[in-house]
C-alpha cells in the first residue's frame, strides 16, 4: 500500500470488521479515514456503532465533534465541548 492510495486501506479495515466487528482500533482508523476523505455521514455511522459497545473511549467522542465540525454543525460541536467540559470537571480522582 502507498500514500494516497485509499482504496486498499478501506479494504483492509473492513477485512479487519468482518473478522472481529467490535475492533475499536480498526473502527476508529476506518472512521478516521472516511472523515479525512470527507465522508462524515458514514464516519458518524461507523462511531455510532463503536458507541454501542464502548461509551467511554475519548478518541470516539472527539472524531465524532470533529465530523459535527466537518459538517460545519457548530452547534452540536459547542454542545459536545461543554459536555466533556462538565464530565471532566465531575471526574473524581
Amino acid at each position: 500500500m502507498q500514500i494516497g492510495q485509499s482504496a486498499p486501506a478501506f479494504e483492509h479495515f473492513e477485512s479487519c470488521l468482518v473478522l472481529d466487528p467490535k475492533n475499536e482500533q480498526s473502527i476508529l482508523a476506518l472512521g478516521s479515514a472516511l472523515q479525512a476523505k470527507g465522508d462524515y455521514e458514514e464516519a458518524i455511522t461507523k462511531y455510532k456503532y463503536l458507541a454501542n459497545y464502548n461509551q467511554n473511549s475519548g478518541h470516539l467522542w472527539n472524531n465524532i465533534g470533529m465530523c459535527f465540525f466537518g459538517r460545519q454543525k457548530y452547534i452540536a460541536v459547542i454542545f459536545f465541548s461543554k459536555f466533556f467540559q462538565i464530565n471532566f470537571v465531575s471526574l473524581k480522582f
